[in-house]
């Protein structure tokens, strides 16, 4: 796995951990990063052996948005390594992800460090985490999906406010909107996601391909054919070995021992 430039990457008790590794720059992004993102995502995708992921950034914030050099080479007219369209590979990745994406914020989460944070599954931040969707004081827009995942997070009114403003918001405001799932004391957003993690592993993980699959696509799914998808992926779990596993444990009064199959 790896090496990497600006991510670091590694696997702990089927817990894939990926870091934004520019702590000298607030892990601004770059298109290396985001080429490296893509990378690394794909990794964990296939490893059979990993259960969630979790996304962090090193040093003092999260990410501090897309950096300067980026902005400038697109004003020259420049073409720095992997181009604007990489802002569609990497959403359309964690969307057909098979596995629960965890986000640990801390300090910033600005411009495309937001964004980020909402393809996540869940979302963990620390007090001290400010979170702004910063694209219009740049003159440009939100990416990575954003205008089509906020305002169904938040509702449309809500959203508005979140784009057209390019305010920065505190981790509390952004909880009780439903953007964040809990707010931690400052330094502790990584330890408290890994102990979401933890508890993520001890489930089956085909369950939690088939439900996370289900709940996105039931963003644009009509009622009937949401209905007709979780009959289809329930019958096929039924049928899993780990259901089996699931009975048997109840039964013997043990945690049961998943092997996603």
């Amino acid at each position: 796995m790896g090496p990497y430039e600006s991510v670091q990457l590694k696997v702990q008790d089927e817990i894939g951990i990926v870091t934004l590794n520019r702590p000298e720059r607030l892990n601004a992004w770059t298109p290396t990063m985001g080429r490296e993102l893509v990378d690394a995502f794909r990794l964990l995708d296939q490893d059979s052996a990993v259960r969630v992921v979790i996304l962090q950034g090193a040093g003092r914030a999260f990410c501090s948005g897309a950096d300067l050099d980026f902005f400038r080479s697109q004003i020259d007219g420049q073409t720095m390594e992997g181009g604007v369209t990489r802002s569609e590979e990497f959403p359309l990745l964690l969307r057909s992800f098979s596995k629960p994406v965890i986000a640990a914020l801390h300090g910033y989460a600005l411009g495309v460090g937001a964004t980020m944070a909402l393809l996540c599954d869940l979302r963990i931040a620390s007090r001290d985490t400010k979170l702004g969707f910063l694209f219009a004081r740049m003159g440009v827009m939100a990416e990575l999906g954003s205008t089509y995942l906020l305002p169904r997070m938040v509702g449309l009114a809500r959203a508005s406010e979140l784009l057209f403003t390019a305010r920065m918001y505190s981790a509390e405001q952004c909880a009780a909107w439903g953007l964040i799932n809990e707010v931690v004391a400052p330094g502790e957003a990584a330890s408290a996601a890994l102990a979401l993690a933890r508890e993520i592993t001890a489930c089956a993980p085909l369950s939690l391909r088939f439900t996370r699959q289900a709940m996105y696509e039931g963003l644009e799914n009509s009622f009937p054919a949401q209905l007709r998808l979780e009959s289809f992926a329930l019958h096929y779990l039924y049928s899993t070995a780990d259901h089996a596993e699931a009975v048997r444990a109840f039964r013997e009064k043990r945690p049961p021992k998943f092997l996603g199959r």
